[in-house]
């Protein structure tokens, strides 16, 4: 008996492994530096046009946005990170849970969702911990 898959299946076979890769980061890039966030912290992504600035907050911290009826902070990391970056009008903004508290992470390309991680990789409890806004 021969044990040997024939070419056509393990072509099908490898391709189908392929398609069920699990995704794994979320990157995204911020003045030419690359970032990942392990994804089973990211709750969306979605388009911002307006942030609403809260008042003596830290530089890092733009302000907040409204995400259907939840006010979500934003934090800035090319402030934190001391990255210059041209700022736009339409932002991308990544929702992320820490133990149940949500804050986003503005940045002004839409992020990639990989299988990879690349970049720096980013541990979201302990940046909340350090950037939240208390």
């Amino acid at each position: 008996m021969n044990d040997q898959v024939p070419e056509e299946a393990a072509d099908i076979q490898a391709e189908e492994e392929q398609v069920s890769k699990e995704l794994k980061a979320c990157t995204f890039s911020v003045g030419g530096e690359v970032f990942s966030i392990p994804m089973e912290h990211v709750r969306e992504i979605a388009e911002v046009s307006e942030i609403f600035p809260l008042p003596l907050t830290p530089p890092h911290v733009d302000g907040i946005v409204h995400l259907r009826g939840v006010a979500i902070p934003v934090i800035n990391i090319a402030r934190i990170k001391e990255i210059i970056e041209e700022q736009q009008k339409i932002k991308q903004l990544i929702v992320v849970d820490s133990d149940g508290e949500k804050f986003g992470i503005v940045v002004n390309e839409r992020p990639d969702l990989k299988t990879e991680f690349s970049g720096e990789l980013i541990d979201i409890q302990k940046f909340y911990e350090t950037y939240r806004v208390a």
